[in-house]
């Protein structure tokens, strides 16, 4: 019958025609089954944008690299397992590899596309889109709904710390929880900055920022701080560490939370971007206060993290620039720039390397301002590179007067921090915002309304009143009595605004400024000193003048040439004697037979280069 059929159906010709009506009869033709009492599926459209994102998630997952979605699964499953060497390596090499690699000018793939890969760990998650908006920012330049998505994850990730049941079972690399505190604060600034200009809003973004609430305020920013600092009790940790207490003491001072590396790395760091958060509101004698359990040493925990390390210095020192410690202030600056030097080579192989560059150059820019301010020979190596640097707005500085005001304000525009303001526009009063745009549209510059200018113009009052002091002091140098009216003539002012002037130069000379040796006690700590080597007195309109020269130190001197000569040294004694050339003509070779068995050596030895001999 098979074959029959086969035939059948294989036949070229059909000798009758067949009806396929009546073949077929009406099978699903009925009247009861016509398309307008078909019932069509209702889709909302809610389920259809749901459809749609799943199928753009679908094709977006199918884009992935392979080599990155191994990465992934990796690095997800050392999370898991808490392999910090593994993590470490997954975080400072690979991430940077393929960011490298496919990234450099793209976002990584979101959250959601990646969540299969990872079973949808909502931990992993939360510490993928850390990673995720912190590429955004650095290599990309985000939109509102970054902004807004990112502290909305933030929130995730410190309510889960803070928030859980008991310390979370979570371990991660102290590299990766000083980045995740850093990045929080450098995107709080940079929302504040975005925040701050008006002008450049579309409509949707107003309406988000009126509906924004609390999203990258001050006091959000300022509580996680606070909290992670009272959750791991570091600064209970830090003044027991200090007062010698054995670890089992520590261990029931600071309790459960304190005795996690996660919660006490996070508490350490939050303390340093407290400091970095009250510099850029202004705050600068707070900024140190909540440094007051920190030591300033390198033995301290901040060192392990090079970035860490020099944002810590870099901040406190800009603190004492602002509060005039300017001894101080050239103290912390030469310590770091110092570490810098040293270990050079080690930045260079570092991720963090061209940040770390930029804000040592900043601190040599600060140093140059202090030092023109305050002039002192704490390290001749700094100052010379600083003098390198920026040597030209050096010499205008240290000379004084109007023409300074330039050079200063050059300086500190480019190495200041990028201050902020705590309170943001009125977004949420129409009419209040518009008459903000109206006023600032009015007015010839924005510096009134620009934190930073605001910081520059308290600077430059100072440095102003300060501007006679350096033509003075090379006037008082020359002598050592004058008579007021003599010096007021050679200045072109009369007795009495002399007398002023001479007040200002003892003023300025003096300055409060920590006692070397006092590192443990707070960094607002400090006696009065004289920071001139000029000392003068005024009795009955003569001035007596006294000059203290500091001599040279030579101790330092001697240690770096005497380890530059033992380098010598070594080198010339792993070095082989010459030898002499094969083919050499002269009397030497006509010499006789006998003459060169008598200047054939006595001894079975042979000479070596550095005296010593060795055996044939």
């Amino acid at each position: 019958m098979a074959q029959q059929r086969m035939a059948l159906w294989t036949a070229d010709e059909i000798d009758e025609e067949v009806d396929l009506h009546l073949a077929l009869g009406n099978y699903g033709q009925s009247g009861h089954f016509e398309d307008a009492h078909i019932q069509q599926p209702q889709i909302d459209e809610a389920t259809l944008a749901a459809m749609e994102q799943h199928m753009a998630q679908q094709a977006a997952f199918s884009q992935i690299p392979d080599v990155v979605k191994g990465f992934i699964v990796h690095f997800h499953q050392a999370v898991l397992d808490n392999n910090l060497a593994e993590i470490t390596v997954a975080y400072e090499s690979g991430w940077n590899k393929y960011t490298e690699k496919f990234y450099s000018k793209t976002e990584w793939p979101e959250a959601e596309v990646i969540a299969p890969l990872v079973n949808d760990d909502p931990i992993f998650l939360i510490l993928y889109r850390e990673l995720y908006y912190r590429h955004v920012y650095s290599r990309l330049q985000p939109n509102i709904d970054d902004r807004f998505h990112s502290y909305e994850n933030s929130c995730e990730l410190f309510n889960y710390l803070l928030n859980s049941e008991g310390p979370v079972q979570l371990e991660l690399p102290e590299q990766w929880l000083w980045d995740i505190i850093d990045e929080f604060i450098y995107q709080f600034q940079v929302f504040c900055t975005w925040r701050s200009k008006v002008k450049s809003k579309t409509e949707d973004e107003l309406m988000m920022l009126a509906d924004g609430g609390p999203v990258w305020s001050s006091y959000s920013v300022l509580n996680v701080l606070y909290s992670l600092i009272q959750k791991s009790r570091i600064n209970q940790h830090l003044l027991a560490q200090q007062e010698g207490k054995s670890a089992e003491e520590i261990a029931e001072i600071v309790g459960e939370y304190g005795q996690r590396p996660l919660y006490r790395n996070l508490g350490y760091f939050s303390l340093i971007g407290l400091l970095r958060v009250h510099v850029l509101l202004g705050d600068f004698t707070l900024a140190l206060k909540v440094m007051e359990s920190v030591e300033l040493n390198q033995k301290s925990p901040f060192t392990r993290v090079t970035a860490c390390h020099v944002a810590t210095y870099y901040y406190v020192g800009f603190c004492y620039i602002m509060l005039r410690r300017y001894p101080d202030a050239i103290r912390t600056f030469v310590n770091v720039l110092n570490f810098i030097l040293r270990m050079r080579q080690y930045h260079t192989r570092s991720y963090q390397y061209d940040q770390i560059s930029k804000t040592a150059d900043r601190m040599y820019a600060l140093f140059a301002i202090c030092n023109a301010l305050s002039p002192s020979r704490l390290d001749d190596n700094v100052a010379n590179i600083s003098k390198e640097r920026y040597g030209e707005q050096f010499a205008k500085m240290a000379r004084g007067g109007e023409e300074s005001l330039p050079a200063f304000e050059e300086l500190f525009l480019y190495a200041c921090p990028k201050f902020i303001s705590a309170n943001p526009p009125p977004y949420d009063d129409p009419a209040a915002l518009s008459l903000l745009v109206a006023t600032d549209g009015s007015a010839p510059s924005t510096s009134s309304l620009d934190p930073t200018h605001r910081h520059l113009s308290l600077f430059l009052a100072d440095v102003t009143a300060q501007a006679p002091v350096p033509t003075l002091r090379s006037f008082l140098r020359l002598y050592t009595s004058l008579g007021a009216a003599k010096l007021a003539n050679f200045l072109d002012v009369d007795e009495e605004e002399i007398v002023q002037e001479m007040m200002l130069l003892k003023q300025a000379s003096r300055s409060v400024s920590r006692v070397p040796g006092t590192e443990k006690g707070s960094l607002l700590d400090g006696e009065t000193i004289t920071t001139s080597d000029l000392n003068f007195v005024i009795a009955e309109n003569m001035i007596h003048i006294t000059e203290s020269t500091i001599g040279r130190r030579y101790a330092g001197w001697f240690i770096k040439n005497t380890e530059r000569t033992a380098r010598i040294y070594d080198d010339l004694k792993g070095m082989p004697l010459p030898q002499p050339a094969k083919n050499a003509a002269g009397p030497a070779a006509a010499a006789p037979a006998g003459d060169v068995q008598s200047k054939a050596p006595r001894t079975g030895v042979q000479k070596v280069a550095w005296g010593g001999a060795k055996a044939v």
